[in-house]
């Protein structure tokens, strides 16, 4: 049987538990991110892009609602890409990775850098805002979806398999 609790034990242990968050210390984290084209730490940005930061809003997706309405979603083995162009930059620090898996892939693909004009103009066309950012066709030239790194370009890429078998 478990053992009532007062109010006043519970206000007590409360404040307890806020002397001892009180008496906490630590170190200053240092958030570097990108707002202008470049990675910088908050701390020294100006005051109206750190308010721009401050406005964004960060999110962790329901993975399991996710799965689940991929599996639903996911295009069937005959639907699988018959080609795809991906979207670099040479200051990215994640494009190389992505660069490197999709030009291993025998798919038929074209890459563009976007700090060139050709570039530029082809990820306005697909109206592509963050790189890198790769986009699955099927045969008629239909976009399938999108990905923007290795572990999402391998989920999707392997989900028909997964449901063909």
């Amino acid at each position: 049987m478990a053992k009532a609790r007062t109010v006043e034990a519970i206000d007590r242990e409360i404040e307890e538990c806020k002397e001892e968050l009180a008496n906490v210390k630590g170190r200053e984290t240092e958030v570097y991110t990108r707002i202008v084209g470049y990675y910088r730490a908050v701390k020294n940005w100006n005051k109206g892009k750190k308010s721009e930061f401050k406005q964004r809003v960060c999110f962790e997706p329901d993975f399991a609602a996710a799965a689940k309405d991929e599996k639903a979603a996911a295009p069937a083995a005959s639907d699988a890409p018959a080609s795809f162009i991906y979207f670099t930059k040479k200051t990215c620090p994640n494009c190389p990775a992505v660069k490197e898996y999709v030009e291993k892939l025998e798919i038929k693909h074209t890459g563009y850098v976007v700090d060139t004009a050709e570039g530029l103009d082809k990820a306005r066309e697909y109206n592509v805002f963050a790189v890198p950012t790769v986009i699955f066709f099927d045969a008629e030239g239909k976009e399938l979806y999108r990905a923007y790194s290795v572990k999402e370009i391998k989920a999707k890429l392997e989900a028909p398999v997964a449901q063909a078998v």
